[in-house]
């Protein structure tokens, strides 16, 4: 199969990236959309092929001509019909400019389907959805579905409006496709299909003592500068354990521009000796960070399903998390991992204590319940295998 992914940018995240390399290791062409954002040195795979969206606005005429006289050459879409529609969808010269240049590259590649992998991509430019020949897949993550649609109720009306009239849904958890029905997603065109990762985590670190046995607690949490992670809490509670006199030290590692308010309460409530903020890694020091830690504090208000928490039971870290979203189907309380309620922080504040003091054998048996469901569940190999016959699927129906 001809696979479009559109991630908007190049290289996506990991957990797509991952996917990309996946798909063509199975023996298919997949085509990659985005801005040019870093090292695409790894896609060694001949089978990948990366489509940039040009950033100057010569580039971005002169890419404009050239796929126009690929399209009628091709004579695949109407040129005019295209054009009219992405005018239509415009509001100025500069505007439809950009449009043309995020919208016209798939329409070159006769694709057998395009996959979007954010929902506000495809709400955005209807003109996928419009004009499109092939079948258009979405995926359903986290904040674009949980938190985006209920802030912004234009946007709320956009999915309404074009969510019934998508192929087929991938939704990384059964608590996200429940809420994306909600905006006109057909339950019988949604594949639950969870995130994964790559088996070599499994054997990345080997048995450590210092998992179960330490002296200073080394607490981790990792994610995106966002309210909906929940760090605001987290540093609450670390406020109350410093208090108390817990030996601990908490790292954050949070990419993007939203950390002012973090470092401010760092200050704020003395914590400069006893929290260290990162502003993102690249993920193998990410995942050198988590190996080194005792716990992976996941504090988040509200979840797809976290690919760190996954990583970090690969890795034989014990999980506390919040029970938002799709995180309950991940693992189950006290038997691979702990629960505690979004924002409660003194149920926060109570469970780190407890894992503490907890029984060293107790601990051991719930990490390595953890690397089972690992195992079991969430393995790159089985999302690819999933995700290559919810390709065929949608082909064979349109």
């Amino acid at each position: 199969m001809k696979i479009g992914i559109y991630s908007g940018q190049i290289p996506p995240p990991i957990f797509i990236d991952q996917m990309v390399r996946g798909l063509a290791e199975n023996n298919h062409t997949v085509y990659l959309y985005g801005t040019l954002r870093g090292d695409i040195g790894h896609y060694k795979n001949l089978s990948i092929k990366t489509r940039f969206f040009p950033k100057s606005r010569i580039r971005i005429v002169l890419l404009i001509f050239w796929l126009s006289f690929k399209l009628l050459f091709k004579k695949q879409y109407p040129i005019y019909d295209l054009f009219k529609a992405i005018l239509q969808n415009s509001i100025n010269f500069k505007q439809f400019l950009i449009r043309c240049n995020k919208v016209i590259l798939p329409f070159c590649d006769n694709l057998d389907v395009l996959h979007f992998q954010w929902a506000k991509t495809l709400v955005y430019y209807p003109e996928f959805i419009e004009k499109l020949k092939c079948p258009r897949a979405l995926s359903l993550r986290g904040t674009h579905i949980n938190v985006s649609p209920i802030a912004d109720e234009n946007l709320a009306a956009l999915y309404r409006k074009y969510f019934p009239r998508v192929s087929g849904f991938h939704a990384v958890s059964k608590a996200i496709a429940i809420e994306a029905n909600k905006y006109g997603a057909d339950i019988q065109k949604i594949t639950i299909i969870n995130p994964a990762i790559n088996e070599k985590l499994l054997d990345i670190v080997p048995y450590n003592k210092e998992l179960v046995k330490f002296d200073k607690l080394k607490i981790i949490s990792i994610g995106r500068c966002h309210w909906i992670k929940g760090y605001t809490s987290v540093l609450d509670a670390m406020d109350i354990m410093k208090k108390q006199g817990v030996k601990f030290h908490y790292t954050i590692i949070a990419s993007g521009r939203d950390d002012e308010n973090l470092q401010y309460q760092i200050h704020d409530l003395g914590l400069n000796e006893f929290v260290t903020f990162i502003n993102g890694l690249p993920h193998k020091q990410v995942i050198e960070k988590l190996s080194e830690s005792n716990l992976l504090l996941h504090p988040s208000v509200g979840e797809g399903i976290s690919n760190v928490v996954l990583e970090a039971m690969a890795l034989r870290i014990p999980v506390v998390s919040t029970d938002c979203g799709g995180m309950t189907e991940v693992f189950d309380n006290n038997k691979n991992g702990f629960f505690v309620p979004a924002r409660d922080i003194e149920a926060m504040t109570l469970m780190i204590k407890n894992f503490i003091k907890m029984d060293k054998r107790r601990k051991i048996k719930i990490i390595n319940n953890a690397q089972n469901r690992i195992r079991e569940q969430f393995l790159l190999n089985k999302q690819i295998k999933s995700m290559i016959s919810f390709y065929h699927n949608l082909v064979q129906s349109s």
